[in-house]
């Protein structure tokens, strides 16, 4: 069973999760410069990634860079994972390839300590990803629990490449952010991130 065969009211039913929504639940989060590199790409390239119109060219071209932009940022404190096997519970479904993940150290080829679970949403439908999203972040605080138990929140966001939703799994109450982040504000979505993780600086980061 692959994490994008639950929808939101499955991943209710089967977890005994609570949803709960706000307006800019984390709109309180300073932007964070990005590189003049990345920001120059992005915004070069996102005419093309719409234009092609595949989930693979949003991948490569608009959520790819800006993850790993995070990455760069964290020097040696993130750890970034693209399309990896997370099999963490069979008997619960809860198998599957994830997108993204970023977690905590060190950089293996097996994921450690997740902290954040990316999605791409399926035919540009960022509402229709939200149960592929809250499954995998399930997944991996039930990942946690036996392994880094000082982890007790997970995030998640799902993104179209153009708009970026952030979630935030605590126990079983899920927070869903009504507000959307444009890539055109890449910053902004760095700052979240980066917060995410526990990187986020006092002072955005110099390009």
């Amino acid at each position: 069973m692959a994490y994008s065969a639950f929808n939101l009211a499955r991943v209710q039913s089967d977890f005994g999760i609570t949803v709960q929504t706000g307006l800019n639940v984390f709109g309180h989060i300073p932007p964070v410069s990005v590189d003049s590199a990345v920001a120059a790409w992005l915004v070069h390239k996102r005419g093309l990634a719409t234009t092609i119109n595949t989930e693979k060219a949003r991948s490569e071209m608009l959520i790819a860079p800006l993850l790993a932009e995070a990455w760069r940022v964290g020097n040696g404190r993130i750890s970034f994972y693209s399309g990896v096997a997370f099999d963490v519970d069979a008997a619960t479904e809860l198998t599957g390839v994830c997108d993204f993940i970023l977690g905590y150290p060190p950089q293996l080829d097996t994921v450690t300590a997740p902290v954040m679970m990316v999605t791409e949403a399926k035919n540009e439908s960022i509402m229709g990803g939200l149960g592929q999203c809250a499954a995998a972040m399930v997944a991996a605080l039930r990942f946690n629990r036996t392994r880094t138990p000082e982890i007790t929140t997970v995030y998640g966001c799902v993104t179209d490449g153009e708009g970026w939703k952030f979630l935030r799994l605590t126990g079983t109450t899920l927070e869903i952010d009504t507000a959307e982040y444009l890539i055109a504000e890449p910053d902004r979505i760095l700052g979240v991130v980066l917060n995410f993780v526990g990187l986020a600086p006092a002072a955005p980061v110099a390009a």
